[in-house]
């Protein structure tokens, strides 16, 4: 064990699919644990999602299965279930994101999966959760943007609700994931048996906006904003987000801006009176912002010490020298793919120590070696190959 790899001889089988479950056990990974990836003879429908790349890769599986091994098995065949039960005996970690019902019917829910392995850390991840009138719903990431409140929320000046388009409550719910499994992995230490763990998107997405909640719980659906103007500003060639957050920044900021002496309107003393008498400065600072230019601005504002960034384009910022000195992306050139970044995780080892981490594996890729580890002979394999258990079609062609 060390700090780079703590999870380091820690076994999870991650029958995930989707983001949640696997960028979670994808994290797991970047920590030292041994993922294995079950997939169905399709694949993980990950595979099928924006456009396919050499090996049958999309950016998705990429980068939700780096640093995993693959094993393609059928589940529906009847020796496929005891490829994985035989898989679980010494695992740490099982991951599902089935819908509410279907593990128990393949012969894998967790009082099954306990029966194999009592020491099992079991974790659920659902779309509206196990239970009550919207369990058997389908919950991607942008249903649940809908449903949990968030879209609402996030008008646009066109009134309208707006969905990210970062996948918010996928990825929060897997930084929810992980955070449980090492709680649980932790806690385990002092425990004679695993623990079922049941995360959602629904529950999730309350988490991850529980202030915004509350908030609306207090001051309703038109709060007013701590701070005002607080806005992105347009400049004659680019845009640039800034604010007054106190209101001594508002007679400074104006006179940077030209137009001073509508500061000195008592309508506009403070954050709330400048809200509520936005009419009065909205325009004549957006009118005054279009004469400078975007670095010129962020000068002026650096000066008068004010919060303040240019709104950089994706290219922007991985470009940037502030990026490139975090090593906040590491670069790597995939064959039939190309070159493309991928995050560093901050407290895990950085990529390109090892190369392993930066291998997503092809459809059932790891499939002999993980059952060879498992104590079956290549004669087994094969014939479980013929039987349809498994499925090595994809790696023998690749």
């Amino acid at each position: 064990m060390s700090y780079a790899k703590p999870y380091k001889g820690i076994r999870v089988i991650d029958m995930s699919q989707a983001i949640a479950g696997p960028y979670a056990a994808a994290i797991l990974a970047r920590l030292g644990a041994d993922v294995i990836k079950i997939e169905p003879e399709r694949g993980d429908w990950g595979r099928g999602v924006g456009k396919t790349y050499a090996g049958g890769q999309t950016v998705h599986t990429l980068l939700a299965n780096l640093g995993k091994r693959s094993i393609c098995v059928d589940l529906k065949n009847p020796k496929g279930p005891d490829v994985v039960r035989t898989l679980l005996r010494d695992a740490d970690i099982f991951i599902e994101s089935f819908r509410p019902g279907v593990t128990e019917r393949l012969g894998f829910g967790y009082d099954a999966v306990k029966a194999i392995n009592p020491r099992i850390i079991y974790l659920s991840v659902s779309g509206f959760g196990q239970r009550g009138p919207f369990a058997e719903r389908p919950g991607t990431d942008g249903i649940m943007q809908a449903f949990s409140g968030f879209m609402g929320g996030n008008k646009g000046f066109d009134g309208l609700p707006h969905r990210s388009n970062v996948v918010l409550m996928d990825l929060s719910a897997a930084l929810y994931n992980v955070q449980a499994l090492q709680a649980a992995l932790w806690a385990r230490q002092s425990e004679t048996a695993g623990r079922y763990i049941d995360n959602s998107l629904l529950q999730s997405a309350t988490a991850f906006q529980n202030i915004n909640l509350a908030v609306q719980v207090l001051e309703g659906e038109r709060s007013q904003p701590p701070a005002y103007p607080v806005a992105t500003f347009e400049t004659a060639d680019g845009y640039v987000v800034c604010g007054v957050l106190f209101d001594r920044e508002f007679k400074p900021f104006m006179e940077m801006l030209g137009i001073g002496d509508i500061a000195d309107d008592e309508r506009l003393t403070t954050g709330l009176l400048r809200y509520q008498n936005r009419q009065l400065i909205d325009e004549p600072i957006r009118k005054a912002v279009a004469n400078f230019k975007a670095d010129d601005l962020c000068a002026k504002l650096r000066e008068l010490r004010m919060l303040h960034e240019r709104i950089n384009s994706y290219e922007d910022f991985m470009a940037h020298p502030q990026t490139e000195e975090m090593e906040a992306i590491y670069w790597h050139d995939y064959p039939g793919i190309g070159k493309i970044p991928l995050a560093n995780i901050p407290g895990t080892a950085k990529l390109g120590e090892e190369p392993e981490m930066l291998h997503a594996p092809l459809l059932g890729e790891h499939t002999d070696a993980i059952l060879s580890e498992a104590g079956l002979e290549p004669a087994e394999i094969d014939a479980l190959e013929a039987a349809g258990a498994i499925n090595r079609k994809l790696a023998k062609a690749s």
